[in-house]
């Protein structure tokens, strides 16, 4: 068994994590097995850790080369104007996969990952054919070639194609142009003559409807990216103020209809255009609907369709950071967002470089405006009438990732369900706490913190055609040959991958279904495998959300029986755990 505690230590903070079960001493049978401690320092060089190599595909479409370009221009600028930055991440690129390995050593995990679907993306997935864009001087060669291949894709209407060769796609001339305003924005060079006839592509694409409610997206995304380059000159003469105005009026007319990112570029395109009042009446309305929580920081609900590029969560998150930063850059809210999207590293496997690459830059911003960037972090751990631990992360030095104090099972005490955490820097770490034991009492009540799982029994019983669901209270009795249906219902505070649910079954029943495989069920896919002990589930993706299953029994043998608790762990960070009560049924 496995409880365990997290959150978010802000700057200066003192807080302590308490296990009430801990300190108590009415069960006989409990062994305590080790109490782990762990603290996450240093969350901007995890994220510098975590940028995903470049594979060398032999060919690529204009989408991959535009980010293989706008993510080594990122990270060069940033390479350039943080000299310190850049030491770290010759350091990182030292490693030979295409993503940062997994901690396999750590003590907290229950599962073995030789057990589950993961054991490559646990080993850092690939390792051929890498373009280690850490090293920055690769990262600028690749830059340099990645643009010439893009100018070479450019059409000679000025569109760009999906493939070379294709015909042109407003939509993807849309992103080159992103792409290209974003590289301006972060010191690159642009060819100004390739940008110029790829607005006079979408000009000829949108000049009739920019008072189109069909377009209405298009078109205040447009204008946005017109508003995103220097100065007028990079139009080529397309696009004239009148037609940006009559293109604005109509996207602020309709701005309740657009989705939270499409609010955020109209928000910076009328702050850009000395609207300002229109710009914070517009950005307020996403501010508005966003969510604060200590432990989750400042984040929305998912939009429908989020696999969608303009929807991309940890993008997304990024740019409105940025957003916030231009139009109200004392905004405490700043820090929330980039609590989300540390959290957000933590528990999730970033597999974008661009989107990895943006939340790099934001994150490098916000840090040097806030003088974070390169300090000297510290935190005081005192775990029950212990002498206090204390942590130093420096910033010529990584050490920042799984530092943990472990207290092995027999020098754990009472007082030790108390510990005590004092932050004495700026800026953002994260800690938490778990305690593994073992008992012959089965649990009462669910226990959970960032993941909770609860699970319900009930005996199917036929009335003339109908089946009903009858609740099985605790010790109830069941027959032999009777149908169980088991309810298990689990909850996620936040989008988690790789994670690991199991649901053992007492030994007087067989499942119903013997067949293992993949399922699929309110928009939520994963594996499903059945073993002699029980069911497990395995979760490549799991959005924030509470989510259903059920699987049916039958009885087969005669006696008491008790059913363990089913518990969920996430296996990229098996610090997150969470079991439900435990069961006794009988059988006659």
């Amino acid at each position: 068994m496995a409880q365990s505690r997290f959150l978010a230590l802000t700057d200066n903070n003192e807080t302590t994590l308490n296990f009430s079960e801990l300190s108590k001493s009415n069960d006989p049978t409990r062994i305590n097995e080790q109490l782990i401690v762990t603290v996450d320092g240093q969350l901007f060089y995890s994220v510098l850790n975590a940028l995903p190599y470049l594979v060398d595909y032999p060919y690529e479409c204009a989408e991959q080369t535009l980010n293989r370009y706008l993510s080594t221009s990122i990270v060069s600028s940033v390479f350039d104007k943080h000299p310190a930055v850049a030491s770290m991440a010759t350091k990182f690129a030292k490693r030979d996969t295409q993503l940062p390995k997994w901690n396999l050593d750590d003590p907290n995990r229950k599962l073995q990952l030789e057990e589950t679907p993961w054991l490559v993306d646990a080993e850092g997935a690939s390792t051929e054919s890498l373009i280690k864009i850490l090293d920055p001087k690769v990262a600028a060669q690749q830059k340099d070639s990645a643009l010439q291949r893009l100018v070479k894709m450019q059409t000679s209407s000025g569109g760009f194609p999906w493939w070379e060769g294709g015909p042109p796609s407003p939509y993807i001339t849309q992103y080159m142009l992103q792409g290209f305003s974003r590289s301006l924005e972060f010191g690159g060079k642009v060819p100004k003559s390739v940008v110029q006839r790829a607005w006079k592509y979408l000009h000829k694409e949108y000049g009739e409807h920019f008072e189109s409610k069909s377009y209405l997206p298009a078109i205040t995304y447009t204008n946005y990216l017109l508003s995103a380059y220097p100065d007028a000159s990079w139009t080529g003469g397309v696009f004239s103020q009148q037609e940006r105005d009559k293109m604005l009026a109509y996207s602020f007319k309709h701005w309740r209809e657009l989705s939270g990112l499409l609010k955020s570029y109209l928000a910076l395109t009328l702050h850009r255009a000395d609207r300002k009042q229109d710009a914070q009446l517009v950005f307020a309305s996403i501010m508005d609907a966003a969510k604060q929580d200590k432990q989750l920081g400042t984040y929305w609900a998912p939009e429908d369709r989020s696999w969608l590029w303009y929807n991309d969560t940890v993008d997304t998150h990024a740019f409105i950071l940025r957003a916030l930063t231009e139009l109200n850059p004392t905004d405490k809210r700043r820090a929330g967002l980039v609590q989300w999207l540390m959290l957000d590293k933590k528990l999730n496997h970033w597999k974008s470089t661009r989107a990895t690459a943006e939340s790099i830059y934001a994150l490098t911003h916000y840090l040097q405006q806030e003088g974070q960037l390169g300090d000297t972090e510290k935190v005081d751990i005192t775990i029950g009438n212990q002498a206090s631990n204390t942590l130093v992360f420096k910033p010529d030095e990584y050490t920042g990732s799984n530092n943990q104090i472990i207290v092995k099972g027999d020098d754990i005490k009472p007082e030790m369900a108390n510990i005590k955490l004092q932050k004495e820097a700026k800026g953002l770490m994260f800690a938490s706490a778990t305690w593994h034991f073992s008992t012959e009492e089965l649990p009462k009540d669910a226990q959970g913190d960032f993941f909770n799982v609860t699970r319900s029994f009930f005996k199917r019983v036929q009335n003339g055609q109908q089946w009903t669901l009858q609740p099985l209270a605790e010790g109830a009795q069941i027959q032999v040959g009777d149908q169980l249906e088991v309810q298990l219902s689990m909850k996620a505070k936040h989008a988690a991958e790789f994670v690991h649910l199991r649901a053992p079954r007492g030994a007087g029943f067989e499942p119903e279904s013997q067949t293992s495989g993949y399922r699929w069920q309110t928009q939520l896919g994963y594996f499903e495998e059945v073993r002699d002990s029980g069911i497990n589930y395995f979760f490549e993706k799991l959005p924030a959300g509470e989510y259903r299953f059920k699987y049916r029994l039958r009885a087969t043998t005669a006696g008491q029986f008790r059913v363990a608790p089913a518990q969920v762990q996430s296996m990229y960070a098996p610090e997150f755990t969470a079991y439900s009560k435990g069961e006794r049924l009988t059988i006659r």
